[in-house]
């Protein structure tokens, strides 16, 4: 009688290691994506100006949250690429089950959420430095920084590692859903782009915006991490019992 049992949590490890070697271009595209976005943020977001008096003032604002926005569109679609039937058949070469699969695809979208999250601060930091240096130095007043220089990059990565997170989870969720029916393919849009036709029908109500507010809006970081954290596990635990039923089906 053999006593060399795989556990699970050998399965999901394997399934970990050969994720972050087979999708290493997804790292590639990573990259790409956040020097396009460098060079979209390369002009100011908003400009004002005024004068009297034979003088005129003119203020230009710059910010780099363009690099995170490409970001997290890049982490949304790769967690919805994971959930595809070519995507999902590659786990097959393991010994391998529901679970052990999901757990592994949520650790891989996990360390790419904490690699976007390094990669984007380290980017915005990189645009700060062109800005300043391609900014004629005698009209340039400042960078607007709440907290210290220490923590500022440290709790820059950790809230938009948490961001990252949750907007892998809700791909996750929609590439589950996608797979659960096709149909999904063409609802999902058409449900968004409705959600924004009412948000300008109506006057005292927006739904994007109300959403955008409670976590954007959140001035406490552990209140933030908490609103993220458990988003994205309400969004991954529907995607696991969605496939499973897709499963049970099959």
């Amino acid at each position: 009688m053999s006593s060399n049992k795989v556990t699970m949590g050998q399965v999901v490890w394997k399934q970990y290691r050969y994720k972050l070697k087979a999708y290493h271009q997804v790292f590639t595209s990573l990259v790409v994506l956040q020097l396009m976005a460098l060079l979209f943020s390369s002009g100011p977001v908003s400009s004002s100006g005024g004068g009297g008096y034979g003088m005129y003032v003119s203020l230009n604002s710059y910010t780099g949250d363009v690099i995170l926005i490409f970001t997290f569109l890049w982490v949304t679609i790769n967690a919805i690429t994971m959930m595809t039937r070519a995507y999902r058949e590659d786990d097959f070469l393991f010994v391998t089950n529901h679970t052990s699969q999901h757990i592994a695809n949520i650790l891989f979208l996990i360390t790419a959420s904490v690699i976007g999250a390094v990669t984007a601060t380290l980017v915005n930091y990189l645009y700060r430095i062109l800005t300043f240096y391609l900014t004629e130095k005698d009209n340039f007043i400042g960078m607007i920084d709440d907290v210290s220089p220490v923590l500022d990059p440290l709790i820059g990565i950790l809230g938009a590692t948490f961001y990252l997170l949750m907007f892998g989870a809700l791909g996750y969720l929609i590439g589950s859903m996608v797979q659960l029916h096709r149909v999904f393919i063409f609802l999902l849009p058409v449900l968004f782009v409705g959600a924004l036709f009412f948000d300008e029908w109506t006057i005292d109500t927006s739904v994007i915006g109300e959403i955008f507010i409670f976590y954007a809006g959140e001035t406490n970081l552990l209140l933030f991490i908490l609103k993220t954290a458990i988003t994205a596990v309400v969004l991954f635990t529907g995607a696991f019992f969605l496939l499973g039923k897709k499963e049970v089906r099959a």
